[in-house]
C-alpha cells in the first residue's frame, strides 16, 4: 500500500472493529447555540489510550511479519502516538521504544510507560526526537516508524472520517487538528470518497505551530519553530505523505491562538463535562473564531485526544 485509497480505509475499519469500540458522535445543542452552527462532536477523546492514535497503531502492527515483530519497534512521539504504538505492540508481543521531546508533559510520559513503552526522553522537539529515534533504530536493529509516513497509520486515522460520514451523512464540514497532517489526510480520503467532494475538510493549527498552514500556502514543505503547549500539534512541518494528500483534499487551514485553545478546553469541561487536550480543543477554537463562515451548516469537530496536563487544565477552568 502507498497512499491509502478509500477501499483500504474501509478494509482497515473492518479490521479495527474487531478490537476497538466505535467512538461516539454526539450533538451539542449548547455549542450550536453559541456558534450559530449545527455542531456535532466526534469523541476520539473516549478512545483506547485516550486518542485516535490507537487506530493507526493497531492497523500498522496487524500487518507486521513475525520477523519484524521480533526486531522490536521504535518511534518518536510527543505522547499519544507513542502510547498507541506501545499499546498496539503489546497486542502482538513486540517491544516498543519511544523517543519523546524533553518538554513532553508528565501525563503523556506516564501514558507511554503505562502502555509498555521503553521511554527515551531526548530532543528539543518532535523533529529532533525523530532523528534520535532513527539513530537508535540503526544502532539497535529496531524497526523505525514515523507517524504520517506509513499508509497503515494513515488508513487507521482515516477511519475517523469514515465513521463521521457513515453516522452523519449530512455533514458539510469536518474540523480536524493538524500536527504532521496524518489525521486530516486520512479523514479527507475517507470523507470525500464516502460523503462526496462537497464535504469540506478544515484543518486547524495553533499560531504557535503554523508550519503546515504555511506549507500549504507556499505549496511546498516549509519548517517553522513551535512553541505551543498542545503536544498533538507541536510539529515543525508536515510529513511528506500526508502533505501530498492535504494539497489535494484539504479545503482550508485555520489558525487559533494559544489562549483560544485554553478557553475551548474550558468550554468542553463546563458545557459537556468532557476533558480534551490542547489539540482536542483546536476544532472548537477554530469554529468559535470563524463561525460566520460556517453559519447554518452541519459541522463535526474532531476531539482528537484527552491527555491533558494538570497545569493546562487549571488554566482552562480558572
Amino acid at each position: 500500500m502507498n497512499i491509502p485509497a478509500y477501499e483500504d480505509i474501509c478494509q482497515t475499519q473492518a479490521l479495527l472493529s474487531r478490537a476497538l469500540l466505535r467512538t461516539p458522535l454526539i450533538h451539542s445543542p449548547q455549542l450550536s447555540r453559541l456558534s450559530g452552527v449545527n455542531v456535532w462532536l466526534k469523541c476520539e477523546c473516549f478512545a483506547e489510550i485516550g486518542s485516535f492514535k490507537a487506530r493507526g497503531a493497531l492497523a500498522y502492527v496487524s500487518q507486521l511479519s513475525q520477523a519484524q515483530i521480533a526486531q522490536g519497534l521504535i518511534c518518536a512521539s510527543t505522547g499519544n502516538h507513542g502510547a498507541a504504538m506501545a499499546w498496539a505492540a503489546q497486542r502482538v508481543k513486540a517491544t516498543c521504544t519511544v523517543v519523546a521531546p524533553v518538554d513532553t508533559p508528565e501525563i503523556k510520559r506516564n501514558n507511554m510507560q503505562n502502555a509498555g513503552a521503553r521511554l527515551v526522553i531526548e530532543g528539543s522537539d518532535w523533529g529532533d526526537s525523530c532523528q534520535i529515534a532513527r539513530t537508535l533504530a540503526a544502532r539497535e536493529g529496531l524497526l523505525y516508524l514515523e507517524d504520517g509516513e506509513d499508509p497503515w497509520i494513515m488508513a487507521g486515522a482515516g477511519t475517523v472520517g469514515l465513521e463521521i460520514v457513515q453516522d452523519l451523512p449530512e455533514t458539510q464540514a469536518i474540523f480536524v487538528p493538524v500536527g504532521g497532517g496524518n489525521l486530516i489526510a486520512g479523514c479527507a480520503i475517507a470523507a470525500k470518497s464516502a460523503g462526496g467532494r462537497a464535504v469540506q475538510m478544515i484543518g486547524v493549527q495553533s499560531e504557535a505551530a503554523p508550519a503546515v498552514t504555511e506549507s500549504l500556502r507556499q505549496k511546498r514543505i516549509v519548517y517553522r519553530p513551535t512553541s505551543t503547549f498542545a503536544g498533538g500539534m507541536a510539529t515543525t512541518g508536515p510529513v511528506p505523505m500526508a502533505f501530498a494528500v492535504m494539497q489535494q483534499l484539504v479545503d482550508a487551514m485555520l489558525l487559533v491562538s494559544e489562549q483560544e485553545l485554553i478557553q475551548s478546553i474550558g468550554h468542553f469541561v463546563r458545557v459537556h463535562g468532557i476533558l480534551v487536550e490542547g489539540a482536542g480543543a483546536a476544532a472548537l477554537a477554530a469554529l468559535l473564531r470563524y463561525a460566520p463562515r460556517f453559519a447554518g451548516q452541519t459541522v463535526v469537530l474532531v476531539l482528537s485526544g484527552r491527555n491533558l496536563d494538570v497545569g493546562s487544565l487549571r488554566a482552562a477552568i480558572g
